[in-house]
């Protein structure tokens, strides 16, 4: 599945999963950064880095939604080692 973005400085369209930039936070750690760190990708057409944003994760998924499927996760985590009794 590919993600087309847009550039907004040359208005080329091309796969943001291709072009994304790695600065400094691995792509796996999108969803604990903080908001203000997005996903970055750069234009193959003419090198403008911008946060993209039809980039999706696993085909579905907005860095946001990651984000909430995860805090969601460890609540349950939590939610069920008070719930079920100790072996």
């Amino acid at each position: 599945m590919s993600n087309r973005e847009t550039c907004p400085g040359c208005a080329a369209v091309f796969d943001s999963r291709k072009a994304l930039v790695r600065s400094g936070v691995p792509m796996f750690f999108n969803a604990i950064t903080p908001r203000h760190v997005q996903m970055q990708v750069r234009c193959p057409n003419c090198g403008h880095r911008f946060a993209a944003s039809a980039l999706r994760l696993f085909g579905v998924l907005s860095p946001e939604g990651l984000r909430w499927v995860l805090v969601g996760i460890l609540a349950l985590c939590v939610l069920l080692m008070f719930v079920l009794p100790p072996r």
